[in-house]
């Protein structure tokens, strides 16, 4: 096996295991947890996972078989605020976001594995996406899953903190008996 293709078996090990590190790390929030944003500028879990899930659909799978596949379409600029605010769907189940991700990375992996060294280091100039090799774009594809995961366990993170503070503590009661 050369170096190329042991790297790209590495590669894409990781890039599974990261996916099932997602998985791993949003089981268990409440709907609650899972919708907690520190700050309105910044994301929740939810929003993590969905961005997550629309980039490889939108632009990293397409990208792979652009790069892949002989007359295979350039794909479609991909705009993250514009994402956000026209077709990011808060009640769109985690479990549903979590399959789409499974499905689509389990796709990706199969071109990848199933992919010879010149193809997985050949330089694609021919893109508004600017130049990419099969290479590049895993490393991505494994970069921006690292990212989001990050996020994820910062903001799990802040929730598991925020149960365990104190009560405050409250003399006389309650006004109205009740907490």
């Amino acid at each position: 096996m050369s170096e190329t293709s042991a790297y790209r078996t590495e590669l894409v090990t990781r890039l599974r295991l990261a996916t099932e590190d997602l998985s791993w790390a949003v089981r268990g929030p409440t709907r609650d947890e899972l919708h907690y944003k520190p700050a309105d500028d910044e994301w929740s879990i939810h929003e993590h996972l969905a961005h997550l899930r629309d980039m490889e659909k939108e632009v990293y799978l397409p990208l792979l078989r652009w790069a892949t596949v002989p007359d295979m379409l350039d794909p479609l600029d991909y705009n993250r605020r514009e994402w956000h605010e026209h077709r990011y769907d808060r009640e769109e189940p985690v479990s549903a976001i979590l399959d789409d991700i499974a499905r689509i990375r389990d796709e990706e992996l199969t071109i990848f594995r199933q992919m010879d060294d010149v193809t997985w280091t050949r330089l694609r100039t021919d893109t508004r996406w600017g130049p990419l090799s099969c290479q590049w774009l895993a490393e991505l594809m494994y970069r921006h899953v690292l990212d989001h995961l990050q996020g994820i366990m910062g903001l799990r993170q802040d929730v598991h903190l925020a149960a365990l503070q104190p009560r405050p503590l409250v003399v006389g009661g309650y006004i109205g008996g009740q907490e």
